[in-house]
């Protein structure tokens, strides 16, 4: 159990939220937390994939996302795709089999 001592006047802006939004203060607090993470590990991997010290499904991976999430994510704020030559080969032959078949 974690057990989290605030600010008086970010406890009082606490209370005042959970109030609002009628909800259990340890309920916004687990959020909060929460949604802090997931922004770390999607800002890490994106940062990670951008100076090439991760490959896309490393990324996707820590960032906690399938692949296709992942690139949709990084496509839609204009990060161009790391893509190898290798990689790029590998693709074309997959697609030349699927279309083959």
């Amino acid at each position: 159990m974690l057990e989290v001592k605030l600010k008086e006047e970010c406890d009082v802006w606490m209370k005042r939220i959970a109030n609002e939004v009628n909800i259990p203060e340890e309920k916004l607090a687990y959020m909060s937390i929460e949604k802090f993470i997931n922004e770390y590990r999607t800002r890490k991997a994106i940062r990670g994939y951008v100076e090439g010290e991760m490959s896309l499904g490393k990324a996707a991976e820590v960032a906690g996302m399938s692949k296709r999430k992942f690139m949709a994510m990084i496509e839609n704020i204009g990060i161009p795709f790391n893509i190898s030559a290798y990689d790029l080969v590998k693709g074309f032959g997959v697609l030349s089999e699927l279309r083959g078949q």
